[in-house]
């Protein structure tokens, strides 16, 4: 028998030249505190993908489409980096009529495909917020110096 599929094997070359892609761009930027983004508001989780004839899914159009505005935004507004662990706070607006939850996965993966994050695996807590104050997404992203601990579980167990 035949050594197991990793699976990063599996995965396409563009997908492996997007991952070389944002660790270069990450190399390229510099190391900040805080960084607060306005962008277009995220699509929903639910429609990130769409099937891909012959089998197998693909990124929707939508997804695509919205990736490459919001990307270009992201540029212009030339944010630094966070290297290691971080917190994320999304702040939707109200009418934006989407779950505050789904806009979680976009917005991390808009991050570390233009460098801002290392890796979306490094949050280590996200924060969803309604807000008025513009029709944008507000992101803001900040290092987390410490794993983040749940007040109840602090003391070693449920209270």
């Amino acid at each position: 028998m035949g050594a197991p599929v990793l699976p990063h094997r599996r995965m396409g070359a563009r997908r492996r030249a997007e991952i070389a892609a944002g660790k270069a761009a990450f190399a390229q930027r510099t190391d900040a505190e805080r960084i607060v983004l306005c962008l277009p508001t995220p699509i929903s989780v639910n429609d990130l993908h769409a099937p891909r004839a012959g089998g197998g899914i693909r990124r929707s159009d939508a997804y695509e489409a919205w990736l490459t505005e919001a990307g270009w935004r992201l540029a212009a507004q030339r944010p630094g980096r966070i290297a290691g662990r971080y917190t994320l706070d999304l702040g939707l607006p109200r009418e934006s009529g989407l779950d505050l939850d789904n806009a979680v996965k976009a917005a991390s993966d808009l991050l570390q495909l233009h460098g801002v994050i290392r890796n979306d695996r490094n949050a280590e807590r996200i924060g969803l917020w309604w807000q008025d104050a513009t029709a944008e997404t507000v992101i803001v992203v900040e290092p987390a110096d410490a794993p983040v601990t749940m007040p109840y579980l602090a003391n070693g167990g449920l209270a």
